[in-house]
């Protein structure tokens, strides 16, 4: 498109298909933000607030030293409160001037917890260094014949990189035990056919946290859980496994 048709009158729906491309530009922000935001403790101190806070007061609950914390912190909270991860309050302080106080939003509840039925996990796997490095190899993968960005980078599967690994192992087995969480306790209370089965294997169970779903509805059955030896030796123990 030429600096003339640029600064030419749109449409309306060329307005739209502007912004649209322009978010995907800045997507990967939101997620980086609020993975530095759920590791700095500020999801859990709103948490555990009976009352908005100020980014000056989020900085000096947690301690941080920097003087100039509470305008960045600031700064990633108006972010995440554009897109309902946080609630925003308008308001004066003392001397009269214009305040921000943030609480909780509707998307935060998934959030919250780093445990259970939780994202944040996910989140910190999926934009974790070792994961994020792969995408800048995507190109070389294509040009090279090799299929797995990953394995490009890492000169090893995913799985077989999380045997060597174990910071990044313990951010893989808590993701998918934590969206396990989520989606097979939706499974479970529509799907039927565990009721007259024996025994249930998990091929590529991870931690077992599936397992242990299924096995806490189905008492009567036997489970066995199957993955690699530097996954299952951290799996879970219960009734039944």
């Amino acid at each position: 498109m030429s600096l003339d048709e640029t600064l030419a009158v749109t449409t309306a729906q060329e307005d739209e298909e502007y912004l649209f491309a322009f978010k995907q530009n800045m997507i990967s922000c939101v997620p980086l933000v609020l993975k530095a935001t759920i590791e700095l403790g500020i999801l859990k101190l709103l948490f555990e607030s009976s009352a908005q806070l100020s980014s000056t007061q989020i900085a000096s609950r947690l301690s941080i030293k920097n003087p100039g914390a509470g305008g960045t912190i600031d700064r990633i909270l108006r972010l995440l409160a554009s897109f309902s991860f946080l609630s925003c309050t308008l308001t004066q302080d003392k001397a009269g001037r214009p305040e921000r106080m943030y609480g909780l939003g509707p998307l935060s509840k998934y959030y919250v917890s780093e445990e259970g039925a939780s994202m944040a996990p996910w989140l910190r796997l999926i934009f974790d260094e070792v994961s994020l490095r792969s995408w800048f190899y995507l190109k070389d993968a294509v040009i090279q014949g090799e299929g797995d960005p990953f394995k490009l980078v890492n000169d090893a599967t995913l799985f077989d990189y999380t045997g060597t690994d174990p910071r990044y192992n313990n951010h893989f087995n808590n993701s998918m035990k934590c969206m396990s969480t989520v989606f097979m306790g939706k499974i479970m209370d529509t799907y039927h056919g565990f009721e007259n089965a024996k025994t249930v294997v998990d091929v590529g169970g991870g931690v077992g946290e599936c397992l242990k779903l299924i096995l806490s509805k189905h008492p009567h059955l036997r489970g066995i859980n199957f993955d690699l030896p530097h996954v299952v030796k951290n799996g879970l123990s219960y009734p039944g496994n």
